[in-house]
């Protein structure tokens, strides 16, 4: 691949990017719902490796009270994700996000690329605020359910988070409660079928 190509490939999806002046690297920066990612798109062995990387996503030293913690999540969520790895270095306890194609003779199309960027910027995003809170509490918390991700966004149009409710079976405050539906605990039963007024 040429880095022209990748230039753009990344120009087709939208994105605004800084080139590094000295080699084929692209850095990118990423809003997602748990926070704000920097990522770099190196273009590498002549054009045949790609590959994804974080930069200053996290840090969890080797000396610190919870590292064994962090590295355990780290491993479950390599062994669980299909595209995104996350990777852990010992000399300064960098903790990066990464995901890698070799090119070799084929060529890298729009659709693949966009399914990557679909893939890695949720993985990271997503995985935030378990590894930081393992960080923290040397405790994992587990995956993010549906109602952690959609109490995380605030600005969710009513219409969508009525149906996440619905999904997760969370009452709703922005919709009624359907007649001999589930209550909240210790509510008030409703009447089951009609009422004379």
């Amino acid at each position: 691949m040429k880095f022209d190509e990748l230039k753009n490939l990344i120009e087709r999806e939208g994105l605004k990017y800084f080139v590094a002046p000295d080699r084929p690297v692209i850095m990118l920066g990423m809003v997602g719902i748990f926070g704000r990612y920097q990522m770099v798109i190196p273009l590498e062995l002549d054009g045949r490796f790609l590959q994804f990387r974080t930069v200053g996503y996290l840090s969890c030293p080797a000396d610190h009270a919870h590292v064994d913690a962090v590295l355990r999540v780290l491993v479950e969520l390599n062994y669980r994700l299909r595209l995104t790895k996350f990777g852990w270095d010992p000399s300064d306890g960098e903790i990066a996000a990464y995901a890698d194609i070799w090119l070799e003779d084929g060529t890298l199309t729009q659709a693949q690329f966009t399914r990557m960027l679909q893939s890695f910027i949720p993985g990271i995003d997503l995985n935030y605020p378990r590894i930081s809170r393992t960080i923290e509490t040397g405790t994992d918390p587990g995956e993010l359910k549906p109602e952690d991700i959609s109490g995380a966004m605030p600005g969710l149009p009513p219409a969508l988070r009525g149906l996440i409710d619905r999904l997760t079976g969370k009452p709703s405050r922005d919709r009624p409660r359907e007649p001999g539906g589930p209550r909240e605990p210790g509510g008030p039963r409703e009447p089951e079928g009609p009422t004379e007024i």
